[in-house]
């Protein structure tokens, strides 16, 4: 076995040289998270501190592999001159990785979080208050047994020819980018249940942007009571009468809904809470009729309990609203870029950790894009995610391995120069078809399990 003394060493200076990243991943704290929780280990190369950065390091890989993420590890090892290295057989890292407790992870996660809310930043509110931007999504996992029982493959699929599927509900930071939280559920939950599971993120004076999905007259109405305000784009089974209530300017009008006729147990409350609720709701509608060309309506109503045309106007509230598209590439980001469309985990337990070390990642990179936006004075909206990305993958293995510290500073130093410098040009109202060229091979689908086909023969399909 490997001395691991120095190893220990080096990984601690090399995390705490940078407090971008240091301070997230501080071996003392996560070895402490562990003790805290009751979790032993071994003295052995697999510690919990080891384990949790060859993770992060499989997250960030493009690979995403278990054994991508030893292999990088025990690089970066070799060319410190490290000998009687551990096997690159990934099985050790695995076990490792499954006894980590997920409440650890969690941990380094909030902490990220909590550092991020307590950015200084001029720009981070929107007319004073915090926005926040929620949006579901769906990730995709292998074909197991305990998978398939906690989240079910889509309804109309053969058993055998579909994947497990989970449904997620994202909150952003509007100022940052940041992911603060996430309600993870089976694909047959609606995203409204889940965003319930997340006010308790929401203070007094704050704004959540949502989507139509989420106008609902007794959420509108129970977020209000927390002096919460609503932004969403109207359901689509609501008209909008701008004939009706009170005109405050050019389309835009209070008008007064009342609350429903009766309670139904969907609406996430007992009906003594629902008979509680006040029975009408004064809501502020505000029309978008300048779509920009390729979006998907031509004219779009917002409805907000933002009432005071005064305090909040209505152009700031379509601006406001159309950053709710901010989202949308967030979740590009996070699932395309970063790989978190199709989980690998095999079992419920290492698909939540694989989750939460994927929002870790994220969190980073939005980290370093926040320093890097603020040391060179650029527009953080305008920096490139992406390339963030692919420059941390190259230089993070070099700021571990780096034997001074003012080498590791100047790296830091330039990657943060780097990716100030790649900005996304403004492009505003483009249009993309969202359509593919290249024409994938014409393979016909699977409609039975894949055994019958080892059975039978591929020929017998046909």
């Amino acid at each position: 076995m490997a001395d691991l003394t120095h190893w220990k060493a080096d990984l601690k200076r090399s995390l705490l040289v940078n407090s971008v990243l240091g301070r997230a991943l501080s071996p003392t704290a996560i070895e402490g998270a562990c003790r805290t929780l009751g979790h032993t280990w071994r003295d052995s190369f697999w510690s919990p501190t080891t384990t949790l950065l060859t993770f992060l390091l499989q997250i960030l890989s493009a690979e995403k592999t278990l054994r991508a993420g030893v292999a990088d590890l025990l690089a970066q090892l070799a060319d410190q001159g490290r000998e009687d290295l551990p096997s690159a057989d990934p099985t050790a890292y695995c076990q490792a990785r499954r006894r980590l407790p997920g409440e650890v992870l969690v941990g380094v996660l909030g902490y990220i979080v909590e550092q991020m809310k307590a950015l200084p930043s001029t720009a981070g509110t929107w007319l004073g208050r915090r926005a926040w931007i929620i949006d579901g999504t769906t990730v995709s996992m292998p074909d197991e047994p305990g998978l398939q029982k906690t989240f079910p493959q889509p309804r109309g699929q053969k058993p055998g020819c579909g994947f497990p599927v989970a449904r997620l509900v994202v909150l952003f930071c509007w100022a940052t980018g940041a992911i603060v939280d996430l309600a993870i559920h089976s694909l047959h939950s609606h995203e409204l249940a889940l965003f319930r599971g997340l006010w308790h993120h929401f203070r007094p004076g704050d704004v959540a942007v949502c989507d139509r999905a989420y106008c609902a007259f007794v959420d509108m109405a129970r977020l209000l009571e927390r002096g919460v305000f609503c932004v969403f784009r109207l359901h689509q089974r609501r008209q909008a009468d701008f004939r009706a209530g009170r005109r405050l300017g050019h389309d835009d009008q209070l008008v007064t809904w009342p609350r429903p006729d009766q309670w139904l147990a969907s609406m996430g409350i007992s009906r003594r809470e629902f008979e509680a609720l006040p029975e009408s709701l004064t809501v502020r509608l505000v029309r978008i009729t300048q779509v920009p060309r390729g979006f998907r309506s031509r004219t779009i109503v917002v409805v907000t309990t933002l009432t005071d045309p005064v305090e909040t106007p209505a152009e700031q509230i379509r601006s406001l609203y159309r950053d709710r598209w901010l989202a949308e590439l967030n979740l590009r980001s996070l699932k395309t870029q970063l790989g978190m469309d199709v989980l690998r985990g095999q079992s419920v337990d290492v698909v939540g950790k694989e989750i939460v070390m994927h929002l870790v990642a994220y969190n980073l990179i939005r980290l370093l894009m926040w320093h890097a936006a603020r040391a060179q004075d650029r527009d953080l909206h305008r920096l490139s995610f992406t390339g963030t990305l692919h420059r941390l993958r190259d230089v993070f293995p070099l700021v571990l391995r780096a034997d001074a510290r003012a080498k590791k500073e100047r790296l830091m130093a330039q990657l943060l120069q780097w990716i100030a410098d790649d900005q996304v040009p403004d492009r505003p109202d483009r249009f993309e078809p969202r359509r593919k060229k290249r024409r994938p091979k014409e393979y016909s689908l699977l409609s039975k399990p894949r055994r019958w086909y080892h059975l039978h023969g591929d020929a017998h399909a046909r």
